[in-house]
């Protein structure tokens, strides 16, 4: 009787166990999720002052006498400015829909999701990751631009 006691006690320290390790799943993949938003949060200064800059440079540009030379500048300054601001609306529209898909408390606290909403947090681990290289990659790009 006691061997089927302890035996009983096992699985259920086990049962217990395996639900533990599910629920934390979820949250670190919020987690995960939510520092990378953290992380190019506050690039989205850098992407403004970014757009600010090249946009002066190509209007100095356009003061000058045209040359093939110039002609290029100004496009690659047009196209510079453009994946910034797609990069910022990438973030915002990010935003937007992750903020619709959960609660203050499953971003914020935890709170256990279930079979839909996981699914719909990794299908938003991937796009968190792809706003972060639009974000990092339209930086770099401005930046050697605006180095030229």
């Amino acid at each position: 009787m006691i061997k089927k006691i302890v035996l009983f006690a096992l699985v259920l320290i086990g049962l217990q166990a395996c639900k533990s390790d599910a629920k934390k799943e979820a949250p670190s993949l919020m987690k995960e999720v939510m520092d990378v938003h953290d992380a190019v949060m506050p690039k989205m200064g850098t992407i403004g002052k970014l757009v600010k800059l090249l946009n002066q440079q190509k209007d100095s540009l356009l003061e000058a006498a045209p040359t093939a030379e110039i002609d290029l500048k100004i496009v690659a300054l047009s196209t510079g400015v453009d994946s910034l601001q797609k990069a910022h609306k990438k973030m915002m529209t990010w935003m937007k829909d992750f903020g619709g898909n959960f609660t203050a408390d499953e971003i914020l606290k935890g709170k256990a999701l279930n079979a839909e909403k996981k699914s719909i947090l990794e299908q938003e681990a991937i796009k968190v990751k792809e706003m972060e290289a639009a974000i990092i990659g339209s930086i770099q790009y401005a930046e050697q631009l605006s180095n030229q």
